[in-house]
């Protein structure tokens, strides 16, 4: 493979800006990152975001650095600081969203003009009818009778608008003179004066005197009590303002997931990319940034072409990632020109590795006699695409059919739009993956053999004539030209189906089975497939061999923002697996001892499932909480379980929430998690007590893979330490970081662990940016682990794999699957016996180097063979580096 450019990251950290963190947080923060070994910072987005963002992808203006965090000085501030500590920039990107707010003045304009505002074409707009509004919270008349909505004068824009609420919604110049009809009856002519009917407001307004501006108020408020005049002054604009509630139903514009308040952009317009890049373009060339990572890749209409735009801008020296979900044995498009994606595959080959097969689905076929109606995994999957599009989707499948049923009748074809729209949800109900990528230009075999496939699937499962003829039709134009249909409206209804399909599977799989079906936690991770069983060891060793050929620069992920779960919570649950029956029965013991707290609560066993495996994720190494940290645990657990029952959207939704189940819920964790409910902490702590260090050998093991493994190591904020976190916000919360230390500390305490991680990162970081990094770019072989074990298969519990470079080799073991084999005590000490007479086989290669182990110092002469229970003895972790 051809060597990365010298510029490419050899690991990354992630900063996440915003919730007290800003620019000179991030400098102070790179002294830490320096003793890590980080070569890159990965910042999230830096652009201007609506007022009190707590993410940034809410950007409201893409060519400015958001004043909160500091604003272009600041950002240039850090840049330099980062230069002077020999660290890269990473600049996380947004190109398929804007925030729909009226902070937006691109989206502004459009509110206030129409299809006549120069960027009524920036977002993606169907100008077919007026632009929907959705954010009232009743009908327009509704809110206009409440009180709600009344005409005003908007004095910093120099404008007239709707009121609604604390909102000022621009009227459109045109409607001015309906609007100020009347308006001079009880004020002064000179108050009169300064209202204009050309689209501006006179300058002199914001001077007028307290009590002219009373006048004024009191006017407007006068005429918005007449619901037909202000019925008529709505007409006239360019946008319709509408209840929330209809947004699902119908809108004219493309959202971001199911998210009303993000508007796609049409990136794909040369014109856009220019616009919506200016200021990303200008930090690369001014060498302040030297990757970028791609938001949301599936979001865009062309992929492909966006990130070959970009690749021509910013040139081959400049890192490109993509935040891609690949499905299992999906591969990332071979003509994107990127490094690879921002890794969220990589999680799941580490719980190949770490979940022991033998688990078999037995704490999934506990789960299944909890629910009231048990379903297999396939089932209920295909149930949350179903309701998706038939609910949260339902206005983008009607618009998409009405176009599709159009399009037939160009080719000769009588197809309704109730037709077109039962195959469309056939289609992708049916489609394994996020999306395909047919183009105006053409569909690969790859895609072809999916959509031939799901199409087939499909045809079989018609009921109907009609929807047989649609699904049939649907086939034929995702994948070939028709006679009869302009190509632009073929090249729209592709687009507009593929960016459809991809928000759908993640809501669907991510953000409501995740939630509903919680056998077995650990596996219910972004990308993850909780009904694909553990591949174990063969699995992990086929994913990284192909990572290595196909994504040897991609990064490496094990915690990121958008996780279900922290990296080391989810390796304590990986450990469930290894004693099913031991936490089959502690859940029904935990149950029988809090049925009788919060009485007449309803108790929902399946919820209960899942309260007690978050718990297990999050409870504290060091043992019980103390009286006075079981509130912050207690409002954590909270805040998940109400967040984890409205995704689930069976019990309660976001769209309508079920309070009074919710706040049941809540009382229930916050008395069980109380200091009045010793024996259940108690029984608790001392249940989990071998799953926390097994969890614990877990985490290190889950660290040095990624270290050593092709790809680039990605920290996220704050998880060289422990991340015990639960979904966002709670991963999201700012994080102190410790001074790592300068030896390793002991691990019979396990306090200490989370010092160890911090220290084993910081002592294999820097050999991948030193002298020896060509070790960790070059070849991936894995190695065999070999003999007669005292009790079971002790080859089984341990991995190797070697990756050798110009500069020499480099073999990295860990244990796998210890919960039994942890040796007496509180450390993390393994018992030799659990290995057996096991030995790792050396290639023939390496025997006659000698082998310095990185962790522990002590020097290995090559042989033949070197027995597991020896390198393992001083740490749960090795890494061996030839001499």
């Amino acid at each position: 493979m051809p060597d990365a450019p010298s510029s490419f990251p050899s690991s990354t950290y992630r900063v996440q800006f915003r919730n007290g963190v800003d620019f000179d947080a991030a400098i102070a923060l790179l002294p830490h990152l320096t003793r890590l070994g980080i070569s890159h910072l990965y910042a999230s987005p830096i652009f201007t975001a609506v007022s009190g963002s707590t993410h940034g992808y809410d950007v409201v203006d893409a060519n400015a650095v958001d004043p909160v965090l500091g604003g272009l000085t600041g950002f240039e501030r850090l840049a330099e600081a980062c230069l002077d500590a020999g660290i890269g920039i990473i600049l996380d990107i947004v190109p398929n969203h804007m925030a729909a707010s009226l902070e937006n003045r691109w989206w502004y304009d459009v509110v206030k003009n129409g299809t006549e505002s120069a960027y009524a074409r920036h977002f993606d707009i169907d100008w077919s009818e007026r632009l929907t509004l959705p954010f009232l919270g009743a009908p327009f008349a509704e809110e206009v009778e409440a009180g709600h909505v009344r005409l005003a004068l908007d004095c910093d824009n120099r404008c007239l608008a709707f009121r609604c609420y604390d909102t000022l919604y621009p009227l459109t110049p045109a409607s001015w003179p309906i609007a100020l009809e009347r308006l001079s009856d009880g004020i002064g002519a000179g108050d009169f004066a300064l209202l204009r009917h050309d689209g501006a407001i006179a300058a002199g307004i914001s001077a007028l005197p307290e009590e002219a501006r009373l006048r004024l108020d009191r006017a407007f408020e006068r005429l918005s009590q007449d619901g037909d005049r202000m019925e008529s002054i709505h007409l006239l604009q360019p946008y319709v303002l509408t209840s929330w509630r209809t947004a699902r139903k119908n809108l004219s514009f493309r959202r971001f997931f199911e998210i009303t308040g993000l508007v796609g952009v049409r990136v794909e317009d040369a014109a856009v990319f220019d616009d919506t890049h200016r200021l990303i373009l200008d930090l690369v060339r001014r060498g302040l940034v030297g990757g970028l990572r791609v938001d949301h890749v599936d979001g865009l209409a062309d992929p492909a072409a966006y990130l070959a735009r970009l690749r021509r801008e910013v040139g081959p020296e400049v890192w490109i990632g993509v935040e891609k979900i690949l499905e299992q044995d999906e591969a990332l498009p071979p003509d994107w020109p990127v490094e690879g994606t921002t890794g969220y595959e990589v999680i799941t080959a580490l719980a190949d590795l770490l979940v022991d097969p033998a688990e078999n689905g037995r704490l999934d076929a506990a789960f299944q006699t909890l629910r009231s109606e048990p379903r297999s995994h396939e089932a209920q999957i295909r149930a949350c695409k179903e309701r998706m599009l038939a609910e949260n989707f339902e206005g983008e499948v009607a618009r998409l059919a009405r176009l599709g049923a159009a399009m037939a009748g160009d080719a000769g074809e009588t197809l309704t739009d109730a037709e077109v729209a039962q195959a469309i949800r056939a289609l992708i109900v049916d489609l394994p993956v996020y999306r395909t990528y047919a183009t105006e230009s053409g569909i690969s075999a790859a895609d072809r053999r999916l959509v031939d496939g799901i199409a087939s699937t499909a045809l079989r499962a018609a009921n109907e004539e009609g929807e047989a003829a649609a699904i049939a039709f649907l086939q034929v134009i995702l994948q070939h030209p028709v006679p009869g249909i302009h190509p632009g409206d073929l090249s729209r209804f592709r687009a507009r189906f593929q960016q459809l399909s991809g928000p759908v599977m993640a809501k669907a799989v991510e953000d409501t089975f995740f939630y509903r079906h919680t056998g077995f936690l650990a596996l219910n991770e972004v990308g993850g497939t909780p009904a694909r069983p553990a591949g174990g060891v063969e699995a992990f060793h086929a994913f990284i061999e192909r990572r290595a050929r196909e994504m040897p620069a991609g990064l490496s992920a094990t915690s990121t923002h958008d996780t279900k779960r922290g990296e080391d919570a989810r390796a304590r649950l990986y450990t469930l697996s290894e004693a099913p029956e031991t936490w089959i029965d502690a859940v029904t013991r935990w149950t029988i001892m809090n049925s009788a707290r919060v009485r007449g609560a309803r108790r929902d066993l399946d919820t209960e499932w899942l309260l007690y495996q978050s718990l297990a994720g999050v409870w504290p190494v060091s043992g019980p909480p103390a009286d006075t940290e079981l509130p912050d645990l207690a409002d954590r657990l909270k805040a998940f379980m109400i967040k984890a029952l409205r995704e689930g959207k069976e019990k309660s939704d976001w769209a309508a929430p079920d309070e009074e189940r919710e706040i049941e819920l809540g009382n229930r964790v916050l008395d069980m998690l109380s200091p009045g409910n010793e024996a259940f902490l108690a029984d608790v702590d001392r249940t989990l007590r071998p799953f926390i260090r097994a969890g614990l050998v877990n985490s290190l093991a889950q660290t040095l893979v990624k270290l050593t493994a092709p790809g680039i190591p990605d920290i996220y904020n704050g998880a060289e330490g422990l991340d015990l976190s639960l979904v966002d916000p709670d991963n999201r919360r700012p994080v102190t970081p410790v001074a790592t230390p300068a030896t390793p500390p002991p691990l019979d305490d396990l306090r200490n662990v989370a010092a160890f991680k911090q220290w084993l990162i910081s002592r294999v970081l820097p050999l991948r940016a030193g002298e020896k990094g060509d070790i960790f770019r070059g070849g991936y072989r894995r190695l065999s682990i070999e003999g007669d074990p005292i009790d079971g298969d002790g080859a089984a519990h341990a991995a190797a794999f070697l990756r050798q470079g110009d500069t020499g080799s480099a073999i990295t073991i860990v244990p796998r699957l210890v919960l039994k084999g942890l040796a007496p005590g509180n450390g993390l000490r393994l018992d030799p016996d659990v290995f057996g007479d096991a030995s790792l086989v050396l290639p023939a290669d390496c025997r006659n180097a000698a082998l310095r182990d990185v962790l522990t110092g002590k020097v290995w002469q090559g042989t033949a063979t070197l027995r597991i229970r020896d390198l393992l003895s001083d740490h749960p972790v090795s890494l061996l580096l030839s001499q």
